[in-house]
């Protein structure tokens, strides 16, 4: 599956490569062979990338150093993660950041969205993935030109 993967490149726009390089990315799911899935084609894209299993992982990675962006598993087990994220939000000690949750259940995202957050679809598809963190990113750290060109990559 990799192999097919690795012979598409998703589209992003021309200034994510240059943030790539600087993104911490966070993922945050239950299931080990997800979290590695992720893992590789993030870190084959230039992200630094750290993992957790559940909310008490994420949130002592999180008090530790807030990522620049945090792809959430609607899903994982043990945990309400838009409760998690609403906590999150709510500590001004803990800077803004995007986050990106992964669902099977495009219902959740109006949930998702009036908590600031984007979704990705599961199955994951890894450039569909990689273009939100780029443009999750873009939105956070905006670099010159990267703002006109939002608006026609997402429209």
């Amino acid at each position: 599956m990799l192999a097919c993967a690795e012979k598409r490149k998703p589209f992003l726009p021309p200034e994510a490569a240059l943030l790539s390089r600087n993104l911490d990315v966070l993922v945050v799911h239950s299931e080990e062979r997800i979290r590695q899935f992720l893992n590789v084609h993030l870190w084959r894209a230039g992200y630094h990338v750290r993992m957790a299993r559940d909310a008490a992982a994420a949130g002592a990675l999180i008090l530790d150093a807030a990522p620049d962006v945090m792809v959430l598993d609607t899903d994982a087990q043990g945990m309400d993660c838009f409760d998690f994220l609403a906590g999150i939000r709510a500590d001004k000690a803990i800077p803004f950041f995007p986050v990106i949750y992964l669902t099977a259940d495009m219902n959740a995202a109006g949930s998702a969205h009036d908590l600031g957050a984007a979704c990705v679809q599961k199955p994951v598809q890894p450039g569909k993935l990689l273009a939100t963190i780029a443009l999750s990113a873009l939105i956070q750290r905006p670099l010159p030109r990267a703002v006109r060109r939002l608006h026609s990559v997402v429209n």
